[in-house]
């Protein structure tokens, strides 16, 4: 195994001799998440959500991991630095991957609804008070079983592109199954409400702010272009969403979703 080239906050990336990669977890990061991102991750590969081919789990020095092919690319989020004009397409690019994913099928990933109906327990949902939880409880149960494939973390960071253009979507760990405007509508509060690089400069932060609608206006053109969708259908689904989203403990959004799930709990859980 080679020298690390990646590290997020989960894991680590290595080069292996035989030229694949190694994603190898912390040694303090619960085996049931690797296992579960490993799962997703392989489900993917497997539907062809992603060309990046996934092999089997390891352990070394007592942690987990699993091996995948290597991309000789970088993220979208960099692409800018290596051809500026790349900005005028990113979006559609991102659009056409999701397209893709979205394409599959598969009863094997976790049901949005029934993660959703799980995370009404969740400490992340205490703002609700116990009516606000019945009522979302039963309309996420009132909604169809779907079985369209949801990445729920589909950003330009996690599209990999390779020096042929070709772009490969990575890490897996929320994935789930449902309907596709759940994603639609995750993908409308990534363009418009995520917090945006929390250590940047106001300046910086002004400047990125730009370049997220600038290419959140080309993928959502590009993306109802490919397979339109009805903004009725994406309001829907937008609880879902924002569930979970909020599950994860952003301290600057917050305030945004703490107040969306409410009035969405109010107009679609009678």
């Amino acid at each position: 195994m080679s020298d690390r080239f990646a590290r997020g906050r989960s894991a680590e990336v290595f080069r292996t001799d035989d030229g694949k990669v190694m994603k190898l977890f912390f040694a303090d990061y619960p085996r049931a998440y690797a296992e579960s991102e490993y799962k997703n991750t392989k489900i993917a590969s497997d539907l062809g959500c992603t060309p990046i081919k996934v092999y089997d789990m390891v352990e070394q020095d007592g942690r987990c991991g699993f091996v995948m092919d290597y991309v000789d690319g970088v993220s979208q989020n960099d692409m800018p630095g290596k051809n500026p004009l790349y900005l005028l397409k990113g979006g559609k690019d991102l659009a056409q991957c999701h397209v893709i994913v979205q394409s599959k099928r598969s009863h094997e990933l976790e049901d949005i609804r029934s993660r959703c109906v799980g995370l009404l327990e969740d400490d992340t949902m205490d703002f609700l008070s116990d009516d606000e939880k019945e009522r979302a409880k039963a309309f996420l149960l009132s909604l169809p079983d779907e079985d369209e494939i949801l990445h729920l973390d589909f950003h330009t960071g996690n599209v990999l592109v390779d020096k042929q253009g070709n772009c490969s979507v990575i890490d897996w760990m929320t994935a789930a199954r449902g309907n596709r405007a759940v994603e639609v509508a995750m993908m409308e509060f990534l363009f418009s409400e995520a917090e945006l690089f929390p250590e940047a400069s106001q300046l910086q932060r002004m400047l990125f702010s730009a370049v997220r609608g600038f290419i959140g206006d080309q993928f959502f053109k590009e993306y109802q272009r490919m397979t339109p969708i009805a903004a009725v259908e994406v309001d829907r689904y937008r609880l879902l969403a924002l569930m979970v989203r909020r599950s994860w403990g952003i301290e600057f959004e917050r305030p945004y979703l703490t107040r969306t799930i409410r009035t969405l709990i109010t107009e679609y859980c009678s």
